[in-house]
């Protein structure tokens, strides 16, 4: 159907319905499908206004998941993402010369590490030269085989529960455009390995990490032993080792144990690991720097550093008196335990491709734009204004005088109402359909964003149909699948994407029916990728964007959870390429 249709069947309809004394009214909603006395007809809406806007600094602290490493798109630009963390201690320690005991060494048996789990997948295989099983890295974007430049430092800057700005009331915000606070109050680098897979040329490694049975030799060292103790004649072969433990792929870095045991381990002699409150105060947390390598594109991992830790191995005097005061003092090996726990802050800095940096800064948020550039992170959003304007112009020969011009709703939309309710139509569906711009995304090491989210940009909140769809998959990333936004892929091996698809179909009837003042209100929707569907929440613009006199403040958490990005055709498009522009089509179910 199109819009002059409308209007001939809008005039038509008010010819019968006067001659008619039939006054039921039939409400736009109903989902009857495949009624025999029902046929299917689809609208497509002419008039929709789309157009892409730059986020700047995004709030970044506290969020679920982080980013670390760099990305490299050559559509949107190179993205680096690094990390600040707070520590917390597993336990108190009021009395830290019983439990950690004095005279702190640390010996050449002992090591300082940080371990930090990956996101991945047991594919239940077994290396046969090693005996561990092989795993399938997941949320790692670039290539896990380029390395990056990562720095770890003790962080010198406080990262405070509330803010000053708030009389300290509200909870501190921190946003990614924060990296200087942090270079500018750097403490000692910690990763200081003489193996520069640590350090200056650290890799996301799929690898099982195994700890293997050892003992320790009368010269101090460890050596690896067969089930029954006995030292292996071959110490360099894998296979041959009894696996003590294993784990999970993940960060495994060895800690500069002189660093740890000056600031942590004598500390606490000092009163400094008290309790919580006194240990974040007294030191401060870590900070991961990543930097990009000469000639290398590097690698981003999504991490959830919650579930990581720190272990410190030292020995100490412990003294101990038995029932008969008698005092004997025992020189051991001890573990400290520490938890990525605490305030975090996710630093970004996303350094745009010319192209990009063109785009948003010509938004065109009047006609519409002949692309959308989206990009997660601090990058971009899409807005989109459906039905177009209300026209204060109004024609007087214009059968619909009475119902369109001036009162503040789109004319498209209001036709659209007036239509529906004279000839009981009912809204059966409806789609927003975005084609990808596989020009701009055909460069084959482009990650794509796996799923985009449609919100309220107007209200910051997401729209009725995310909120009902209670879908579930066997992937959580893949729930809300009625709602939709996941990525359609050529039919072919390694294909790229074609079009991302989302139902609206209850906010196209609640806008529709026009009965409700809240829920038939025109809002402006956004557009973002998102790297978890499941999460809801929003987070903060350091600079709100503004649209014509509105301003948005908020953006969704999990567009800022993905530095994935893509290019989409929009409204606005040229001749040529008409199949691909953004499209929205509703289905209606009409009476014969």
């Amino acid at each position: 159907m199109k819009r002059n249709f409308l209007k001939i069947t809008v005039a038509l309809a008010i010819v019968f319905t006067t001659l008619s004394c039939d006054k039921d009214y039939n409400s736009v909603g109903s989902d009857i499908v495949g009624d025999d006395h029902f046929d299917l007809e689809k609208y497509e809406v002419e008039n929709l206004i789309a157009y892409s806007k730059a986020t700047g600094a995004v709030q970044s602290n506290n969020l679920p998941i982080n980013s670390l490493g760099v990305y490299e798109n050559p559509a949107l630009g190179t993205t680096t993402a690094s990390f600040v963390t707070q520590l917390q201690l597993a336990r108190n320690y009021e009395r830290p010369e019983t439990i950690i005991g004095t005279n702190i060494t640390m010996k050449s048996t002992d090591s300082v590490y940080l371990y930090i789990p990956y996101f991945s997948q047991n594919t239940r295989v077994i290396d046969e030269n090693t005996k561990l099983n092989v795993f399938k890295l997941e949320s790692i974007y670039g290539s896990s085989a380029t390395a990056f430049d990562l720095k770890i430092y003790e962080n010198g800057y406080y990262l405070g529960d509330f803010g000053p700005s708030d009389d300290f009331i509200n909870g501190q915000k921190h946003y990614s455009d924060e990296s200087a606070k942090f270079d500018n109050n750097i403490g000692s680098q910690l990763n200081t390995s003489s193996d520069p897979t640590q350090n200056t040329a650290f890799k996301f490694s799929d690898k099982e990490i195994a700890l293997y049975k050892s003992k320790l030799k009368d010269d101090g060292t460890y050596v690896f032993v067969d089930k029954a103790g006995v030292e292996l004649t071959n110490q360099f072969e894998p296979s041959l080792r009894v696996i003590k433990e294993r784990m999970d792929p993940g960060m495994w870095i060895a800690l500069d144990k002189n660093v740890i045991k000056s600031r942590i381990l004598d500390g606490s002699l000092n009163g400094k690991l008290y309790n919580n409150n006194v240990f974040k105060e007294y030191f401060k947390g870590l900070y991961f720097k990543a930097q990009q390598t000469a000639g290398g594109s590097g690698a981003m991992a999504m991490l959830d550093f919650s579930k990581g830790y720190v272990v410190v191995q030292y020995h100490s005097d412990i003294a101990t008196t038995d029932s008969e005061n008698v005092v004997t003092i025992k020189n051991e090996k001890r573990t400290l335990k520490l938890n990525f726990k605490g305030n975090t802050v996710n630093l970004i800095d996303h350094l745009k491709s010319s192209t990009y940096q063109v785009a948003v800064d010509a938004s065109n948020s009047v006609l519409g734009e002949e692309k959308l550039w989206i990009k997660g992170n601090d990058g971009s959003v899409a807005f989109i204004d459906l039905f177009g304007v209300d026209e204060k112009e109004i024609n007087s020969d214009d059968i619909l005088v009475d119902v369109v011009g001036g009162n503040g709703v789109p004319d498209e939309l209001d036709e659209l109402r007036l239509a529906t309710k004279l000839n009981k139509w009912l809204v059966n569906d409806a789609f927003l359909t975005f084609y990808v711009d596989k020009t701009s995304m055909s460069n084959t090491s482009i990650s794509e964003p796996r799923r985009i989210l449609l919100f309220d940009a107007t209200n910051n909140r997401p729209i009725l149909d995310y909120v009902i769809d209670m879908s579930t998959a066997q992937d959580p990333k893949n729930n809300k699948v009625n709602f939709g936004g996941i990525v359609e892929v050529e039919n072919v091996d390694n294909g790229r994407a074609v079009k991302y698809q989302i139902r609206i179909a209850n906010h196209i009837r609640n806008l529709i029916k026009g009965t409700d003042l809240v829920a038939s209100k025109n809002i402006r929707l956004g557009l973002c990728v998102t790297e978890n569907i499941n999460i809801a929440g929003n987070v903060s613009l350091k600079t709100p964007i503004s649209i014509s006199t509105d301003v948005v403040k908020y953006i969704p958490v999990g567009n800022v959870l993905n530095p994935l990005g893509t290019v989409l055709y929009g409204n606005n498009v040229a001749p040529a390429n008409e199949d691909k522009k953004l499209k929205l089509q509703i289905f209606f179910t009409k009476p014969n």
